[in-house]
């Protein structure tokens, strides 16, 4: 079956994520934020954090939120605003990674619907002609946001459901052109290690969840999240991969 907007997406052995970090303008604090969510975000099943790429003009948020969002998902993933209507949240959602550029604010209304978003849950909805029951269970999704709002000025609920990467000016910054093709001959490389890395976190995830089971991991709202970080640092201390 052919499916629009989808592009192939073969991983191949022997690469490595520091092709990805090259290509992103990223600290090492920022990478050590930006593995852990990409992995989470290939477990299914799992609430993934919103990804929230911040910085000032001329810092790659937009490059940087489309290729991570690329990674995860073959689709052709457009930018968007943040919606404003029911009908513009359900267009968003028919995508695994929605991607939203140039957010300056979040609106309440906004932020509870990333915030069910991140966890997945139910909303009211039923197909046309039938009188089939109207509550719907919608997955969790990898949401990623680029803007210039400080990490201060979102709001309390969706927080502690974000990861924040503050991105530094690029004095000089690539050609778009050279950027993207460079990002498209290194891309099957760059999901084979994330894949890889998703192996080790998934062989160390059951005995994690025991010992946050009995309370030797800190409590985190996204739980799931919080282990694959900690899996990481046991894996790979430097998070570079």
């Amino acid at each position: 079956m052919n499916y629009p907007n989808i592009e192939p997406l073969p991983p191949v052995s022997g690469g490595s994520l520091t092709e990805l970090r090259e290509l992103l303008n990223v600290t090492d604090e920022s990478w050590a934020s930006i593995v852990p969510w990409l992995v989470t975000g290939l477990i299914p099943d799992v609430p993934r954090p919103v990804l929230f790429l911040t910085g000032g003009q001329c810092s790659g948020k937009s490059t940087a939120a489309r290729m991570l969002a690329h990674i995860l998902d073959p689709a052709v993933v457009p930018f968007a605003r943040l919606p404003h209507n029911e009908e513009a949240w359900q267009a968003a959602e028919t995508v695994s990674v929605p991607v939203f550029d140039n957010v300056t604010r979040i609106p309440d209304a906004a932020s509870d619907r990333l915030c069910c978003a991140v966890t997945g849950g139910a909303r009211a909805k039923r197909s046309l002609y039938t009188d089939t029951p109207v509550t719907t269970q919608q997955p969790s999704r990898a949401v990623i946001l680029a803007g210039t709002i400080a990490p201060d000025e979102i709001p309390a609920d969706l927080v502690d459901r974000t990861v924040v990467v503050e991105l530094d000016h690029i004095s000089a910054p690539r050609p778009e052109s050279e950027l993207w093709e460079a990002y498209d001959e290194a891309r099957p490389r760059i999901l084979g290690a994330l894949l890889d890395l998703l192996v080790v976190v998934l062989g160390k995830l059951p005995a994690l969840r025991e010992k946050a089971d009995r309370g030797e991991i800190p409590a985190h709202r996204l739980v799931d999240h919080a282990l694959v970080v900690v899996a990481l640092e046991e894996a790979v201390p430097s998070a570079s991969a």
